[in-house]
């Protein structure tokens, strides 16, 4: 093609016409320009659909993060629940009749001293999207839900899950221990024993432990309602990309 090309201006020179061949140059020119043009919006639209393939990556790694830890809310807000039916039961039978009652003591003792609750709010998936290039693209409004989420809700339950677990500690240390209540060997029969020569402080106890629990639960489902939102509007910015 260019050999073709070159023939033709080095005919036209021959044949001195040069007007012609000004043309011809300023044609070609053109076309070269032209070329370039073309080959450079190309290179851009390659250049856009991959940032778009990316951001959609990180934009679903996001989402699947967010819904890992809605799930492990979910459970514990469950969990949390069946604790406290637990110990409103035994609360409200010693209200009505100043009894310890035996049904479920034992899986309420265990939970009283159980100090192993924590919840790991960190997100590697959130710190890779923090230091890309997407999250200065973002809406400011989708930014402050993801740091609503991420550095207040999540933190807040937590919190909670520190004072939930430093109370149970408590608990172990200062009543469990001291009354021969840390053994995972005694049985129902032998529970109610030891816990009837303390049961107003077995029953304080449980009513703290119970009103930790209950602020615990309450952030679950703050935090919960919170991530199904944020989750929606990441769906529908990721759609639109």
């Amino acid at each position: 093609m260019i050999k073709f090309f070159r023939k033709i201006r080095q005919k036209m020179l021959t044949e001195n016409k040069f007007s012609k061949y000004m043309i011809y140059a300023v044609g070609e020119i053109i076309l070269v320009v032209i070329g370039i043009l073309i080959a450079l919006q190309i290179n851009n639209w390659n250049s856009n659909r991959l940032e778009k393939e990316s951001d959609s990556q990180l934009i679903g790694a996001l989402i699947t993060d967010l819904k890992l830890k809605n799930e492990e809310l979910i459970s514990d807000l469950e969990y949390g629940n069946s604790l406290i039916k637990n110990t409103d039961n035994i609360i409200e039978f010693w209200a009505k009749t100043k009894k310890i009652d035996t049904l479920n003591l034992k899986y309420s003792i265990n939970r009283l001293g159980d100090d192993r609750g924590f919840l790991n709010e960190k997100s590697s998936v959130l710190e890779g999207l923090t230091n890309s290039g997407l999250w200065k693209r973002l809406p400011d409004s989708l930014i402050r839900e993801i740091d609503d989420i991420y550095r207040f809700k999540l933190a807040a339950v937590k919190a909670s899950f520190e004072k939930t677990t430093e109370y149970a500690s408590h608990c172990k240390l200062n009543f469990l221990i001291p009354n021969g209540l840390a053994d995972t060997n005694l049985n129902t029969l032998e529970i109610h024993s030891l816990v009837t020569e303390k049961n107003i402080e077995f029953i304080s106890s449980l009513e703290v432990f119970r009103g930790g629990i209950y602020l615990l639960n309450n952030r679950f489902e703050y935090a919960s309602k919170g991530i199904i939102k944020l989750s929606e509007n990441l769906n529908i910015y990721k759609s639109e990309l």
